[in-house]
């Protein structure tokens, strides 16, 4: 498992190369103000990180909007609608996967955006972020029909645009071990994910103008995580090859291309 000295070798070499490692950030499932999020939005205000956080659009929209108006660097994405499995049982969970009816999933998705905008949320982007970060390529493929410019799921990207229109970033490193409930993943295996994607953008195995992405769930963080977040956040912000970016960036840099 890798350890805090071979993550900085790792970046040490792309300081050498003379280029720089981007990273974002994405915080799922945020719901409505309370200490965890204020907690997470301290943290990465403290290090100048910019924040990225993936809303369920059926939860809490409009007491958010009165807390992240405190909050200049956050920026908002639509999680899904109501984070409701609509897979069979046995198969894994997604709301917008291959069983469920497309046309329900495009009204659902349109009625997410709609109370997300209506809710007048500062900082709110055309990306969406699917729930378990599982999505059909057929709902995929309708996203800019209903205005995303941005798709975010999980793993490397295959593609840097899936479809016309539509631009990847994705994340690869949780601290959440989910297979058995909620735990810590563990400082190794975590710090593993990191400097495997840095490796393999650096060395051409991934796509190097993806950035490296961190996913957390702060409402599921205990103090362990907590402590680890505030180390990692530390280390990284202090590296002068890390740059944090973000997706709105990203979005206006791909539309211009487009």
């Amino acid at each position: 498992m890798a350890t805090w000295t071979e993550l900085d070798e790792e970046l040490n070499r792309w300081t050498e190369a003379g280029v720089v490692a981007d990273f974002w950030w994405r915080d799922d499932d945020a719901e409505a103000p309370g200490p965890e999020l204020d907690r997470l939005l301290a943290l990465a205000e403290a290090h100048g990180v910019p924040m990225h956080l993936s809303v369920i659009p059926v939860s809490g929209v409009p007491e958010l909007g009165d807390r992240l108006a405190r909050a200049r660097d956050t920026w908002l994405l639509q999680h899904g609608f109501a984070h409701v499995n609509h897979e069979p049982a046995g198969a894994r969970p997604s709301e917008v996967g291959v069983t469920r009816d497309l046309g329900a999933q495009l009204d659902d998705i349109g009625e997410g955006w709609r109370r997300l905008s209506d809710a007048g949320l500062p900082n709110l982007l055309p990306v969406f972020v699917p729930p378990w970060n599982r999505i059909a390529e057929t709902t995929t493929a309708q996203l800019p029909a209903l205005g995303f410019r941005m798709l975010s799921s999980s793993l490397a990207r295959a593609s840097a645009t899936p479809v016309p229109g539509l631009a990847q970033v994705n994340v690869h490193a949780d601290p959440i071990r989910w297979k058995n409930g909620v735990e810590f993943r563990g400082e190794g295996k975590f710090l593993d994910c990191v400097v495997e994607h840095l490796a393999d953008r650096r060395e051409g195995r991934a796509d190097a103008a993806e950035p490296t992405g961190v996913t957390t769930h702060h409402l599921q963080h205990d103090a362990e995580i907590w402590s680890f977040l505030e180390t990692l956040t530390a280390r990284l912000s202090a590296h002068p090859a890390v740059r944090w970016v973000r997706l709105a960036d990203l979005v206006q840099a791909e539309e211009t291309s487009w």
